[in-house]
């Protein structure tokens, strides 16, 4: 399979296409992370992933063997494993759980635009030279002393008098329910979403005067709103719950799919295409910040390593869910019935809080009764 496809195409599997070879890399390492990933080696975990990623990513400039290049994506795939949950967990332990959301939404906001800007990049050193974009990967190179330098190893918890105080271990357990239901969510929304890099381009060219380039400016819509409204994402946590907001953003994911699946035009697919990335941009940081608002703070290197592990399987069964579906029914009807997986999880976000808004109204209701004694 991977020799029949473009040789530009290969060379994107650490953008997550669902190619397997990122899939498998990323997976693997992922598994590694949840079981090893230790509160107390977030910097070296984050540097030595920045690292590898700029060796591993540039190294295909320079080889000649498929073979070769297949282990290195192997290896940038776990790099991105490790740079993901070093990264957010690195972000939790220096974000005040007051501006969580407002770090988590900055965070999804360059990780949309940078997805926008390298992956147009390489689309046109593509068109010079195939191994070109390989060099992109050197950026990484490049930032990795400001990271050594500026980066620090911090486990911080807030003291009732505004300090700091660090903090080397906890009894606490980690809130296991909570957590599965955030990844599950991570892990359907993934499957769901993937649907749009993968099959978009076979869609357009359905249309009469579709071709790549307009493919490349549909995909690039979805990074733009996903960008943009991360950057808003923490005024809309300041007025909602978690639940709340997961349940809206799921709901206007549904309704994309919907309407792409109805589109016979470029309007209405640009209108869900903008949906989806609103959705997106939406529910990520508000996962990230979920997660790590419940877990005990010497946990969350551990809880965003679980939460990825859900996030990669999700990219990685992508296609093995949605391609027999759209040999079965085609691409247009396999968005609808693929957007119909997260229905059910939007139900659930629902139900969960009401059940939470009852918690919090019986546990008023105890301590007023407490009050009044």
């Amino acid at each position: 399979m991977l020799l029949q496809m473009p040789r530009v195409t290969l060379l994107f599997i650490p953008f997550g296409y669902c190619i397997m070879a990122s899939g498998n890399g990323r997976l693997e390492y992922t598994v590694t992370v949840v079981f090893l990933f230790s509160g107390n080696t977030n910097k070296r975990v984050f540097v030595a992933a920045l690292l590898l990623y700029g060796i591993s990513g540039i190294s295909g400039f320079f080889l000649t063997s498929l073979s070769l290049i297949l282990i290195t994506r192997f290896i940038l795939g776990i790099s991105v494993a490790a740079l993901t949950t070093s990264a957010t967990a690195l972000i939790g332990d220096y974000a005040h759980e007051s501006k969580l959301a407002t770090s988590m939404g900055r965070q999804s906001l360059f990780m949309a635009f940078g997805n926008v800007l390298f992956v147009s990049l390489s689309g046109v050193l593509a068109d010079f030279n195939w191994r070109w974009p390989f060099l992109i990967y050197a950026i990484s190179l490049l930032i990795l002393p400001t990271a050594i330098w500026l980066i620090t190893e911090t486990r911080t918890t807030r003291s009732p008098d505004g300090g700091t105080s660090q903090v080397e271990t906890t009894k606490e357990p980690m809130p296991k329910a909570r957590t599965a239901f955030v990844c599950i969510i991570a892990f359907v929304n993934m499957v769901v979403y993937f649907m749009v890099p993968v099959y978009l381009p076979f869609y357009v060219q359905s249309f009469s005067d579709g071709n790549s380039m307009k493919s490349g400016g549909l995909l690039a819509v979805v990074g733009l709103s996903w960008g943009i409204v991360s950057s808003q994402y923490h005024r809309l946590r300041n007025s909602l719950s978690f639940e709340r907001i997961t349940m809206l953003a799921l709901s206007l994911v549904v309704t994309a799919y919907v309407l792409l699946s109805l589109a016979t035009g470029y309007y209405v697919m640009i209108l869900a295409l903008v949906m989806i990335g609103l959705g997106l941009g939406t529910i990520l940081p508000n996962l990230n910040a979920w997660l790590l608002s419940v877990v005990p703070v010497a946990l969350k290197g551990r809880a965003i390593g679980t939460m990825a592990l859900f996030s990669f399987m999700g990219q990685f069964f992508s296609p093995m869910i949605t391609e027999p579906l759209t040999k079965a029914v085609g691409i247009s009807r396999s968005y609808l019935l693929t957007g119909m997986l997260l229905v059910p999880l939007v139900v659930a976000s629902g139900l969960y809080e009401l059940q939470q808004r009852r918690l919090r109204a019986g546990e008023f209701e105890r301590s007023k009764a407490h009050v009044g004694q």
